[in-house]
């Protein structure tokens, strides 16, 4: 049995939220009036399946959602009124598959009255609550990922004629670290992802136990080999106090982002933890490293 009130309740509730949501999207209000009469426009493919109207239905398919968006947005351009029948048929899609989906799952499709059974009314919220949590996690992902294309650089490190690195650098406004004997500002570098490019002498001097030092210097001064004059102990704070960290200095450092490009001295510091679970960044820079150097132009 169909009970035509209950067609008319459901249609009118997606389609309400349909447009709350397209609106939300186009930041735009939507008066209760319009609100009111653009549902009321969206019952009228129901009486055309209904009394098997077929021609004017396939009419109504393409003028109803236009007609509904205009009235209910108040759409004042042919551009908003092309986002908002756009936005507004993508939902109606989407929410579809979900609450079809959701049917399935449940093992409520298959009754010829499934659909317009009261007790299974409650899909429709929850329709509705799933779509809204999507596009909640779509939104925060891009506002994330919008602020790491503006705090992500590309940092090209230059160990040695054929050791070069190139990695994601994130900017670090509490990075503070300077080289203590130059001054230079301290990049810190994740040690795992520079093990494939540092020379063999740098290796070597990892494996000895200076970390266990409470001054480690000593280590650097007993040893007169040419390519670890290159290294310099950087104090850091960690979570069990002070702590050393192993500094190579690097002389200038390519770093570059969109089509900018430009050098500046780097002191890098290897770490060993990992600096992002996700892979998205291996180093972090100091502030200093994106003002580009007075008087320098721009790499081309």
């Amino acid at each position: 049995m169909i009970y035509l009130d209950i067609i008319l309740i459901v249609n009118g509730a997606m389609d309400a939220f349909l447009l709350l949501f397209t609106a939300y999207l186009l930041r735009k209000k939507i008066s209760g009036l319009n609100l009111f009469l653009a549902v009321l426009l969206g019952e009228i493919p129901v009486f055309l399946i209904l009394f098997d109207l077929s021609a004017p239905l396939i009419a109504a398919k393409v003028i109803i959602p236009v007609a509904m968006v205009g009235l209910g947005l108040k759409t004042k351009s042919f551009g908003e009124l092309a986002r908002g029948v756009l936005y507004f048929s993508l939902l109606a899609a989407v929410s579809g598959g979900i609450y079809f989906a959701l049917s399935a799952w449940f093992g409520l499709t298959g009754g010829e009255n499934s659909f317009l059974n009261l007790r299974d009314l409650w899909f429709l919220p929850m329709t509705a609550l799933v779509l809204m949590a999507g596009y909640k996690f779509w939104e925060k992902s891009l506002k994330t990922n919008l602020y790491l294309d503006n705090v992500l650089y590309d940092a090209e490190l230059c160990f040695e004629p054929e050791r070069k690195l190139k990695v994601k650098a994130l900017l670090d406004t509490g990075n503070e670290l300077r080289d203590p004997l130059t001054g230079t500002p301290v990049m810190l570098l994740e040690e795992r992802a520079a093990q494939k490019v540092l020379p063999e002498k740098i290796k070597q001097f990892l494996q000895l136990p200076w970390q266990e030092s409470p001054n480690p210097w000593s280590y650097l001064w007993q040893d007169e080999e040419s390519s670890l004059h290159k290294l310099v102990f950087i104090a850091a704070k960690g979570i069990n106090g002070q702590t050393w960290l192993l500094g190579i200095r690097l002389g200038q450092v390519k770093f570059s982002q969109g089509d900018q490009e430009w050098e500046h001295p780097a002191t890098v510091a290897l770490v060993p933890q990992t600096l992002s679970t996700e892979r998205k960044f291996q180093a972090l820079l100091h502030p200093e490293h994106i003002q580009k150097l007075k008087g320098k132009e721009e790499i081309a």
